[in-house]
Parts: C-alpha cells; sequence; structure tokens
C-alpha cells in the first residue's frame, strides 16, 4: 500500500489545492500518512510568491532527498524557481497532476476535495489574477483570472451544507471580479445566501477597485455572509498606490470603508452591525519616503483596523517592481515602519474589541486545547472559553468578560432547557406540547416506556402530537436493553441539535432518573458484569431482591421500582461493587440552563385520573396489546414486567377478574406516582406550579 505526505506553503488558497491533490491520490489508491518517513510519494505544495516560502522549501529539500520517497513539487511556482527546482526533484504543472498520477484528464476544480476539516471548507470561485499589481507574482504563478461556474459552486456549498459544515471561505486572488456568463460576484452572494442549512460564509480577498454598490448591498443584507471582511490596502500613500498599480486612492478606500460600515449598521441589528475589518499592507516598497509611509500610518490610523496582516517588501522574479523598481528602502527602515503600524493596531483592535465587552457573542468552535477551547465570532475575533463538553464543530453563546488587542475570552453561556415533570396521568404531555407551541419548541421525552416500539396503551403513549417534533419515543423493541446512561447520551446529541436549528427544546417526562442525567449531568458507573452475581440473583423474587437491595442500601430503597426486576439486580451489583449507593449523585458540569416546571395536583384527583386512564386504556384495546406483546416476547421481558403489563398474566391465568385487574393496575399506578412525588420532592429547584 503507497503512502502518501503533502507539504502545503501559502495561502488558503494553496490549501484548497491540496486537498484536491490529496482527493487524487486517494482515488488513485495512495493512503496519507502524517510520518514524512512513512511516504512513499512527497508532494510539496509551493507557493513562490513569498520568498520566505521558497526559502523554507529548498531548506527542506536536502533533508528530504535522504528518505526513499518520490518528491513532487507543484503549485504556485515562478518559472525561476522551476528552473532551479529541476536540478533536484520533479515539478508537476498543478493543472496537470490528476492526469499524471491517475491517467484521468480532469478539470483541477471539477475535483471533488478531500477536505482536511469537517468544520471549515475553502471553497475556489476563481483562479488567478489580471491586475498585474507591480510586486505581485500571482499573475505568473497562477495566470489570468478565470471564473468558475457558479452552479458548481453552488452544488459543493449546499454538498458542505448537507454535511454538517459550519464556516465556508469562499477563495480568490480578487474575489470581488468574479464573473461568469453574466453572473458577477453581488448575484453569487445573494444565491449562496439562499442556500439551506446552518453556516457561516467569508470570502478573501477583494480588491478596493472592484467593491461595487450592489456588492456591498448584497454583502450587507446576505444574513449567511457574516460581518467580516478583509480589505487589503497595501499603501496609504497615492504615490505608492499609483507605483503598485492599485487604481484607487486613499481617499476612496476610506470612503468605501466607511460605506460598507455604514450597510451593516442600517441593514444588521445589535452587533451584526459592527463589520470587523482587517487589511493587507505593505511597508518599504520601492522608493517609499518617510513622508509617503506617514501617509499610510495616518489613513491606517483612521480606519481604525479590528486586525492587519503587515508585510515587508520582498521583491518577486517577473513581477514589475522586479524588474524595474531598485529595492531602496533598508532591512531595517522596514522593520521599524512595521513595528510603527502594529503598536496603532494594537490601539486600534483594543478599541474595536472592546464593544464586545460583556456583550454575548456566537462562536464557532474550532479547537481545543486543554481545559480550554479557541473559536471564532462571525466578525473572525478569536475567542477563547472553558468548557469540559465536547463542543468541537459547534455554534455556541459566550459571554465576553475580557478582550487585548488579539482576542476575546468569556463564559460559555449555557443554553436554556426547559423541563416539565411530574407523576404519571398529571397532564405534564399535554403541558409540554401547549409550551413549545407558543415557544418554537420541539419535545424529548423522559419517560422510560415511552422508548418501546409497541407499548402504545399501556403507557399511554401521546397520539396526537399537535405538529410538534417529539423525540425518544419509539426507539428500540421491547426485548432491546436499555438504560439511563444510554438515554443521556441520545437526549443531550437531540437537545443540542433542536438547540443548533434554534428551536427551544423542552423535556417532558416522569422518570426521574432520566430527567436528572441531564439536568445534572450524571455520571454513571461502568461495572463490568458479575455473571456469578447475577445468575444467582435471577434465581430470587421480586420481594426477596427488594429486601437484599434495602439491606445493601436503605436510602436507595425508598425510592427504586421495588417491582423491577432488572433493576433491582443491577442496584445490588453496583452498589456491592462500588460499596455506595446505586442513587449516588455523581454530579458533571452543568450543560444547560434548566427551568423545571413540576405540575401539583391534589392526591384525590390524581388518584381518579389514575383510575380513568386504566378504565379508557381496557376500553382502547389495552387486552389485545398486551396479548400480541405476550405472544411475541413472553412474560418475562423486565420491559413486560412493567404497571399496565405485568397484571394481565394473573388475568390471563384465570386467577384474577377483570375488575381486579383494573383495580389492581390503578393501584400500582397510584403507589409509582406516589414514588414518583418522593422522588421530585427531593429537588428544590422545580417550580411547582
Amino acid at each position: 500500500m503507497l503512502k502518501y505526505h503533502i507539504i502545503t506553503f501559502g495561502c488558503q488558497m494553496n490549501k484548497s489545492d491540496s486537498e484536491r491533490i490529496s482527493a487524487v491520490l486517494e482515488e488513485s489508491g495512495y493512503v496519507k500518512t502524517l510520518q514524512l518517513k512513512e511516504a512513499d510519494l512527497i508532494v510539496l505544495n509551493m507557493c513562490s510568491v513569498r520568498q520566505s516560502a521558497v526559502d523554507r522549501v529548498y531548506g527542506l529539500i536536502p533533508q528530504l532527498r535522504r528518505l526513499k520517497a518520490k518528491i513532487i513539487a507543484t503549485g504556485c511556482i515562478l518559472e525561476a524557481d522551476k528552473r532551479k527546482l529541476r536540478e533536484n526533484i520533479n515539478v508537476i504543472e498543478k493543472k496537470d497532476f490528476s492526469k499524471i498520477i491517475s491517467q484521468k484528464n480532469i478539470a483541477f476544480l471539477k475535483i471533488v476535495p478531500n477536505y482536511s476539516s469537517t468544520i471549515q471548507a475553502f471553497v475556489p470561485i476563481s483562479e488567478g489574477c489580471s491586475n498585474f499589481c507591480t510586486y505581485c507574482a500571482v499573475p505568473f504563478t497562477r495566470g489570468r483570472l478565470v471564473s468558475r461556474n457558479y452552479k458548481d459552486i453552488i452544488k459543493e456549498i449546499k454538498n458542505l451544507s448537507k454535511n454538517g459544515f459550519k464556516e465556508i471561505w469562499l477563495l480568490g486572488e480578487n474575489v470581488n471580479e468574479y464573473n461568469y456568463k453574466g453572473i458577477g460576484f453581488s448575484e453569487l452572494i445573494k444565491e449562496i445566501d439562499k442556500i439551506e442549512g446552518d453556516f457561516w460564509v467569508k470570502f478573501t480577498s477583494p480588491n478596493p477597485k472592484d467593491f461595487s454598490k450592489e456588492i456591498i448591498d448584497s454583502f450587507s443584507k446576505s444574513l449567511k455572509f457574516t460581518p467580516y471582511l478583509n480589505l487589503p490596502l497595501q499603501s496609504g500613500d497615492n504615490v505608492i498606490l499609483k507605483r503598485m498599480n492599485r487604481p484607487y486612492t486613499g481617499e476612496k478606500y476610506f470612503k468605501l470603508v466607511e460605506d460598507i460600515r455604514k450597510a451593516f449598521k442600517k441593514n444588521r441589528k445589535d452587533l451584526e452591525g459592527e463589520i470587523s475589518i482587517s487589511t493587507d499592507i505593505i511597508v518599504g516598497f520601492p522608493g517609499e519616503t518617510n513622508s509617503q509611509f506617514i501617509n499610510t500610518k495616518k489613513l491606517f490610523s483612521k480606519v481604525g483596523f479590528d486586525m492587519a496582516y503587515i508585510s515587508q517588501y520582498s521583491p518577486r522574479p517577473q513581477s514589475l517592481s522586479f524588474k524595474e523598481m531598485p529595492d531602496d528602502v533598508s532591512k531595517k527602515e522596514k522593520k521599524r515602519r512595521e513595528e510603527v503600524l502594529n503598536e496603532i493596531l494594537k490601539k486600534t483592535a483594543l478599541k474595536q474589541n472592546k464593544k464586545f465587552l460583556k456583550k454575548e457573542v456566537d462562536v464557532l468552535v474550532l479547537e481545543k486545547n486543554g481545559d480550554y477551547f479557541d473559536g471564532r465570532t462571525r466578525q473572525n475575533k478569536a475567542v477563547r472559553f472553558k468548557s469540559s463538553r465536547d463542543l468541537l464543530g459547534k455554534f455556541v453563546k459566550v459571554k465576553i468578560t475580557k478582550v487585548t488587542s488579539w482576542n476575546l475570552e468569556g463564559d460559555l453561556i449555557k443554553p436554556k432547557l426547559v423541563v416539565v415533570l411530574g407523576p404519571t396521568a398529571s397532564g405534564k404531555s399535554d403541558l409540554g406540547i401547549d409550551l413549545a407551541k407558543k415557544f418554537n419548541g420541539e419535545i424529548v421525552s423522559a419517560d422510560s416506556r415511552l422508548i418501546y416500539k409497541g407499548m402504545d396503551i399501556g403507557t399511554a403513549k401521546p397520539k396526537n402530537f399537535k405538529g410538534i417534533p417529539h423525540y425518544m419515543i419509539d426507539i428500540i423493541n421491547p426485548d432491546e436493553e436499555f438504560n439511563a446512561a444510554l438515554f443521556k447520551e441520545k437526549a443531550i446529541k437531540i437537545i443540542d441539535s433542536i438547540i443548533e436549528r434554534g428551536k427551544q427544546p423542552f423535556l417532558v417526562g416522569g422518570t426521574g432518573l432520566y430527567i436528572k442525567a441531564i439536568t445534572d449531568n450524571l455520571t454513571f458507573p461502568k461495572i463490568e458484569t458479575d455473571r456469578k452475581l447475577r445468575d444467582d440473583l435471577e434465581k430470587k423474587s421480586t420481594e426477596e431482591l427488594f429486601l437484599i437491595y434495602k439491606e445493601i442500601d436503605e436510602e436507595g430503597s425508598k425510592i427504586i421500582d421495588a417491582k423491577n426486576k432488572r433493576r433491582l439486580i443491577r442496584a445490588i451489583e453496583v452498589s456491592l461493587a462500588l460499596k455506595e449507593s446505586f442513587f449516588k449523585e455523581r454530579k458533571g458540569e452543568e450543560l444547560y440552563d434548566v427551568i423545571q416546571l413540576g405540575i401539583k395536583i391534589p392526591r384525590e384527583e390524581l388518584n381518579l385520573r389514575i383510575e380513568k386512564r386504566v378504565n379508557k386504556m381496557i376500553k382502547d384495546g389495552l387486552e389485545k396489546e398486551v396479548k400480541k406483546l405476550y405472544k411475541k416476547y413472553g412474560f418475562d421481558l423486565p420491559s413486560l414486567r412493567t404497571i399496565g403489563y405485568q397484571e394481565w398474566k394473573e388475568y390471563f391465568d384465570k386467577k384474577i377478574t377483570l375488575e381486579e385487574l383494573k383495580e389492581k393496575i390503578a393501584l400500582n399506578t397510584i403507589k409509582f406516582s406516589k414514588r414518583q412525588i418522593t422522588w421530585f420532592k427531593k429537588d428544590k429547584r422545580i417550580k411547582w406550579i
């Protein structure tokens, strides 16, 4: 099995290219390795746009040649660099990569990428540049600008949305010059904004000369496009801008920034109206005098950037400045000018970041570092917060408590979870539906019997959900095992999904342990099954098991279902293994901001409701349902040894009459409701209504 390793230099476009190269290699039978020594093929995806990246490649080649791997260079490579590289390694044009490796001639941007992240994705919308800025080598490495078919762009983004990607970057050396058969960048923005899904869109890099009023309008109104913009300035002096072949002035640039900021304040609300603007600056361009640099300094300060990428000019072969303009600003002076701008940036960035202090912001979580998570806001600001949860790739809300020039820190805001609870027959299902309808909600059931398929009448399973989505109902067959730990795992995923879709989750039910597993983030001990102990306990009656458990854990015996043989056996097993109560609360960090509403009903009324419910169950065909379940599964399943089902065996054996059966089910249900109330009364956070 052949293995490959890709080393990527340069910008996001090169990273995107590497994902397509990876896809070609894997389609050809190669397998990715993170270890250079294991690779049979090493691909250097190069960038000749900056000398520093070229120098790193040249420094790396001697080390790579000591390995046995075949080495290929591709990417953005100037002719002079290609000639020098070919003395040591193979150089392949990126457009020919698929043909050479897989013998298929596929247009490069038609290749479906092997995305390196499951959270962020880069989508090229154009290739190359036709501007010929005098300092830039891109037209000589990537060619003239060619816009990608907008249908391919839309198709790729739709697939990314469908596959759960949260942040999509549109890429191009000059994105706002995009035009495919009359479809411009403004129209493309509008079409992307229509795509369904919960994701953000950002783009890089536009040219100020092509930022039309139409683009400003569609950008500021299209809510999937975040309020962040990298708008390269390069210089604040008009003479230097002209020598750079940047066809705008400092005055026009400033007016453009003001127009964009005004449009966002008009078309977005609250923090969304605060667009974050970063820029690119080159210091020490050939012939740049100190007074010309001061003009850059003044405009740089006046705009008030949130971030800036400041680089010292370095001449690139084939560019006009390399050919015709001597590099006459000293390295020392370039460094000084860079430091001057960085000092200004510290102040303007801090001023902009202070707008977010004590505010709640949406954050896309991108990385975990120790106990902390790092993410980005819609304004592309770095945010750090602490949490023990698995939040990678999720949108969360964070309240900002501290700001610096370069990042924000804050506390995770726990999403709200409304719990509707109460004893059986109290009306919690109806109340849950009413509240969900009023507050744009969806319901997660917290009932340990509603999970079973085919057990409908005896569990009083709701029939009419009134258009409200319900979850954790009818998820397993009666002969499948289930427990509170599994409930917690599945329910949390569903609750988080509801929250991510902008809905309000409601947890509705009467199984106390299921509810507490979520509200208190209970940890359940993983105890190995003691087969010998279980075999011995299985031989005992439910009454005997209850007495054994009471001897071990008297407090736990007050709340356990004394008729549930499986639960009793497990409680005995766990309590003996841990030498502590099966019901000991092992709480974790609270996952949600919980509001618990408990339904309080006078005992006489509740008992009457239970009796009416039992009569209705019989009338609705409970006998037929139980016979069907008994025929399919037998009498001894733990799920069928529950109230409403376990009592029927005596009736079928003609030991009790139908009236006695009704009384028995009602009495057992009343006793069960008392245990539920006892459990819930211990939680002082419940608001009884």
